[in-house]
């Protein structure tokens, strides 16, 4: 695997870090997913809890649209229960978030370099 990822590493002008900085904002998104989900299964909370403020803040801008769409669907269809609130509130945010990184890897990829032969005799 780390061979294939070098390869593709070295055939970008950016090399590494159109591989590092997309890698690292996903696993930013997930785990900060993680933690929201975690905080919502395990912990009882008297009053409501403010760390999926955390998942909206680590992906935005793109989630603001998907709190829009959830926002519009509450509005056809009412206050959404707890449980299929929660799902949703998860997809509106987490989905735009995975769609940064896949932006942020066409930002940071870089223009392919010549391929080099280094097995071809030197002239």
């Amino acid at each position: 695997m780390f061979k294939r990822l070098s390869r593709a590493a070295a055939a970008r002008s950016t090399g590494w870090l159109g591989i590092i900085v997309p890698a690292a904002y996903a696993a930013l998104v997930i785990v900060v997913t993680l933690v929201v989900i975690a905080d919502r299964v395990f912990v009882d909370h008297e009053d409501a809890s403010l760390i999926g403020v955390w998942l909206i803040a680590v992906t935005l801008p793109l989630s603001g649209a998907g709190l829009l769409a959830l926002a519009g669907l509450e509005g056809i269809f009412g206050e959404m229960p707890g449980p299929l609130g929660f799902a949703l509130f998860i997809v509106a945010t987490t989905g735009p978030g995975l769609a940064q990184v896949w932006l942020l890897r066409l930002v940071t990829r870089g223009r392919l370099r010549e391929p080099t032969d280094h097995h071809a005799p030197a002239p």
